[in-house]
């Protein structure tokens, strides 16, 4: 009661009634309509909250009567104003206690008593002794308490808070003194509402009026760039001076009551140029600089009124809220770095207000320096359309990050210490999981992340389908056992969801395997895919000029033991793809730039359906970000690079299988950073110890059954190319833990992270939900020289019989290629049938200074005589086109050693491991030869499906570097 007593009978709640809003015509004065509709802004925002209001209105388009009516409007008790320097605060004070511009514009009655104005000139030491002011006039370095020596101020001293270039409020000092007051309403009032150092100013935009509107109403006039050029080495300063008092002469023989500014940034440099406009110029200058006493700049800026002087050297003064409409020429020799210092000043010399007053000059030379407006100095440029646009899209920006992150609704639960976190002042690395989604999901649930990431703090906005989190991660120290070592990590998390193109994305600090699967399963379950190659390279529409840095290439033949993965770096290496490259490649990942709507961006793309920016960004510039993503994603429009990467297949998104499947095989990683398998009271044997088979007779038009069979285990999953994770276990089957260097992660996790290869019967590739189609039959020809007829029936071969004894007296397949190879002169016979295998048979020969590798995969039929029937193919052209992998010198020579010790006995038919070495080592790199021998096949009565078939295994093993193809057929 008391305090709406005290309010009741303040100097603005007393005055309130006379205060009137007349409309600016042109016979009489009056508010404009951007001064109406900021002020009805305010009391529309702070009649129902009380948060800071932000109101955006250009340098001279009429802030300082906002202010003073807003505290009539709002019936203030005490106001604080706040300004950032000296000049504007006197300046400030002068008006207010005087209501000089409420008067000149008919607001309030011209005999109304003024309000007690304080001018805090030096440290306000006492609060106390304010109080019968109505209003105290300050900047942060006199009021806050941040300061030394000025106390900390009574709370509830002032119930409304003017902050005059509110861009300044998140420095310390302002914000020390803003925090003294939490109950009171605070406007804002800037010109430009971001910071070069994008610290978040804090509040409400409650109204904007960017300098674009501020030309349109005809509020600023029309700004004209003169650029200086030609003048010799360390004579730009003397040129500009001669174009500034050009301009200056020329104005003055118009009639026009133009002053001049020359500008500077250092009080040794603004001494030089006083030097050299005196020695080339008759202009009449002063200096003004920021350790002169204000009466003394008073005194130079009242001589510059009345004409007694043509213009001040001046060094970073006279800029924010100082109102000189006379300043109309600026000889700019050291531009300002920060876009929005550089608005306001251009702002301060367009207005139109003033008598006698034209068109406003700017005289530069073109800048060399690399600052955000770089593109104001370019010869040519058209400030009048520049400077508005420039202006209107940094505002909208600040606009579009207020609805964003105001958006956001955190989650009081976690921990206090970090519950105020600043939305604003996240900063996020520009990359991005992504999903495509089948159905839609909430991501406001509840989240589990994996075990061992605690949420700290969460957000969530369902207008922007985001979450944000941070988590903590605690983990034991690698150099000490002692559990008290630990070393405590923060990681950020935001996960969005695109519900009008179905895409979800993830970007996290903590790109780990498992993570992201983890994390997207707690979300929506088991609803989602991966994207293709295919679909990735959508990112790429609407980019100009494109230019790529780095670019993947994927080995057609990805269990190849030779290059599986080309990587070109360098500048425009898209020119270095041929189409050679074409036939034996797939698209990998690739990473460039371009311009779009002449912005410069880069863009990188990874198979794993991972997308990044080479930047960080603020959280609503990541939002829109995916969201512009999403929207390229979903468009069925065909990139053009018009370069070598459109000759890479990319692929394209299956949701099911378009040939059945007749083998798997393990990604590439398995082979070279391998992974064991933890098989509980045993061993862990690496995962390419195991057979890997794929049910070519249980295959749907969306499913492959799978096993992983070997060492005592049957292992048994589905892959369903329709769902994501494409990876789950059978019914029935253990959960099975796989180990790398003390990392664990389940094989679910493991298959799903980096998906199986499957070959369909015309050996196409499928990964994931990705298809590759198989090789144009115009490059795989079939070659019969490959087909090599053997008299397996007059040799007593039972072709029913793999391995073992076979009846009636017969041989076996196997025992028939041992005594062809024992026959010959060899130096290493290598027998290796049994889980895991290389092959049945690896022979090793010398021939001259050359080493032959040639290895053998036998394989029965089930029929009585020879044929065409494809199935026998299957299975053992499986075999071949999987043993490429080992096709290599380091590869076969380990793969050897680690199967003497598997599955038993000798497996030496001739030779020892130290001739494998020997012959290995010769200087020559080994020459490959793959045979499969099937006398199930009637090497005369070849279908075209088995041709082709043979044909294209042949091809795969080219390109895996593995010189000779043969099969040994009935004749």
């Amino acid at each position: 009661m008391a305090d709406a007593q005290a309010s009741a009978a303040s100097y603005f709640a007393r005055n309130y009634p006379v205060l009137a809003i007349p409309v600016a015509t042109d016979d009489s004065p009056g508010f404009r309509e951007a001064q109406r509709a900021a002020l009805f802004s305010l009391g529309a925002h702070f009649a129902q909250r009380n948060d800071p209001a932000i109101v955006t209105m250009p340098t001279g388009s009429g802030k300082t009567a906002v202010l003073q009516a807003s505290a009539f409007l709002l019936r203030a008790l005490r106001v604080l104003v706040v300004t950032p320097s000296r000049l504007v605060r006197e300046q400030i004070y002068d008006d207010f206690r005087q209501l000089g511009v409420l008067k000149r514009l008919g607001a309030v009655p011209a005999a109304l008593e003024a309000p007690a104005v304080f001018n805090a000139d030096a440290k306000i030491t006492d609060w106390e002794a304010l109080r019968d002011y109505d209003v105290v006039v300050a900047t942060p370095n006199s009021a806050s308490p941040a300061v030394e020596g000025v106390p900390p101020p009574p709370a509830d001293f002032f119930d409304l808070v003017l902050v005059d270039e509110a861009h300044h409020s998140p420095a310390f000092t302002w914000t020390e003194l803003l925090k003294s007051f939490p109950n009171a309403r605070r406007a804002l009032f800037t010109a430009t509402p971001y910071r070069r150092d994008e610290l978040e100013i804090k509040g409400k935009f409650v109204f904007t009026y960017d300098l674009k509107r501020a030309y349109d109403d005809g509020v600023f006039g029309q700004i004209s760039y003169v650029p200086v050029e030609g003048f010799g080495e360390g004579w730009e300063d003397r040129a500009i001076a001669v174009a500034a008092e050009r301009q200056f002469l020329e104005d003055k023989a118009a009639g026009l009551q133009h002053r001049l500014m020359v500008r500077t940034d250092s009080k040794a440099r603004a001494t030089e140029l006083l030097d050299a406009y005196e020695a080339v110029t008759k202009l009449k200058l002063k200096l003004v600089k920021s350790d002169h006493s204000v009466g003394h700049v008073k005194r130079i800026l009242a001589d510059l009124r009345s004409g007694q002087l043509d213009g001040i050297v001046c060094v970073n003064m006279l800029g924010e809220g100082f109102d000189l409409p006379n300043l109309k020429i600026a000889a700019i020799h050291t531009p300002h770095k920060s876009l929005a210092v550089t608005l306001q000043f251009i702002g301060r010399f367009a207005r139109t207000s003033g008598q006698a007053l034209g068109n406003a000059t700017f005289i530069a030379a073109p800048s060399s320096i690399k600052v955000e407006a770089e593109k104001l100095y370019a010869q040519g440029a058209a400030w009048s359309e520049i400077v508005p646009n420039l202006s209107a899209t940094r505002v909208l920006r600040e606009e579009r990050a207020r609805e964003i992150l105001d958006s956001f609704d955190p989650d009081r639960g976690h921990d206090p210490d970090i519950e105020e976190i600043s939305l604003y002042g996240l900063t996020p690395y520009m990359h991005v999981k992504v999903w495509r989604l089948t159905e839609a999901v909430r991501i406001d649930e509840t989240i589990e992340f994996p075990y061992g990431l605690n949420v700290v703090y969460s957000a969530v906005s369902e207008d922007f389908n985001t979450a944000v989190f941070v988590v903590r991660e605690s983990k034991k120290v690698r150099w000490s056992e002692d559990e008290r070592f630990t070393d405590l990590s923060n990681h950020l998390f935001v996960i969005h969801h695109n519900r009008e193109k179905g895409f979800l994305f993830v970007c996290a600090s903590k790109r780990q395997d498992g993570t992201y699967q983890r994390l997207s399963e707690t979300i929506t379950g088991r609803n989602l895919r991966g994207l293709s190659a295919d679909t990735l390279n959508r990112v790429l529409l609407d980019l100009e000029d494109m230019k790529f840095y780095n670019i993947g290439m994927r080995n057609r033949a990805s269990n190849s033991s030779a290059e599986q993965y080309l990587t070109k770096a360098g500048g425009s290496v898209e020119r270095t793809i041929d189409p050679a490259d074409a036939r034996q490649y797939l698209r990998g990942h690739f990473f460039g730039g371009g311009t779009r709507d002449g912005v410069d961006i880069t863009i990188g793309v990874s198979s794993a359906s991972k997308i990044w920016q080479n930047s960080s960004a603020r959280l609503f510039e990541l939002v829109d970000w995916m969201d512009g993503l999403a929207e390229r994603l979903a468009s069925t429009r065909r990139v053009v690079t018009h370069s070598g990467l459109d000759l890479l297949s990319t692929g394209k998104d299956i949701d099911r299988l378009p040939a059945r499947v007749f083998l798997a095989d393990w990604d590439k990683e398995v082979y070279t950073r391998p992974w064991s398998v933890v098989v509980p009271g045993q061993q862990s044997l690496q995962l390419t110890s195991f057979d890997l088979v794929a049910d070519h007779d249980g295959c749907t038009d969306h499913q492959v059954p799978v096993s992983i069979r070997g060492h005592g285990l049957d292992i048994r999953l589905i892959y369903d190319v329709r769902g994501e994770p494409h990876f789950s276990y059978r019914s029935g089957s253990d959960e099975i833990e796989l180990e790398r260097h003390g990392a664990s992660c389940s094989l679910i996790d493991h298959l799903n992270e980096r998906p199986l290869s499957f070959y369909t019967v015309d050996l196409g590739t499928v990964r994931g939900s990705e298809y590759h189609a198989p090789w144009n039959p115009e490059d795989a020809p079939f070659d019969p020289a490959c087909v090599v007829p053997i008299d397996f029936k007059g040799g007593g071969v039972c072709i029913n019989t793999e391995v073992g004894v076979a009846k009636n007296g017969r041989l076996s397949i196997f025992e028939f290629i041992e005594a062809r190879l024992n026959a010959g002169t060899a130096p290493v016979i290598f027998f290796d049938h049994g889980s895991g295998e290389i092959a049945d048979f690896i022979e090793i020969r010398e021939m001259g200074d050359e080493t032959e590798v040639e290895i053998y995969h036998c394989k029965s039929t089930k029929s009585a005589k020879p044929g065409a029937r494809v199935v026998d193919a299957y299975e053992v052209i499986g075999q071949a086109i999987k043993s490429a992998r080992w096709c290599g010198r380091k590869g076969i020579r380990a793969k050897i050693e680690a199967r003497m010790t598997t599955g038993g006995g000798n497996r030496f038919r001739r030779g020892t491991f130290a001739d494998v070495e020997r012959l290995l080592a010769r200087p020559k790199p080994p020459v490959f030869h793959i045979t499969v021998v099937q006398p199930g096949f009637a090497g005369g009565k070849l279908t075209t499906e088995l041709r082709q078939l043979m044909a294209g295994a042949h091809l795969h093993l080219r390109h895996a570097d593995v010189t000779g193809f043969k099969v040994f057929a009935s004749p």
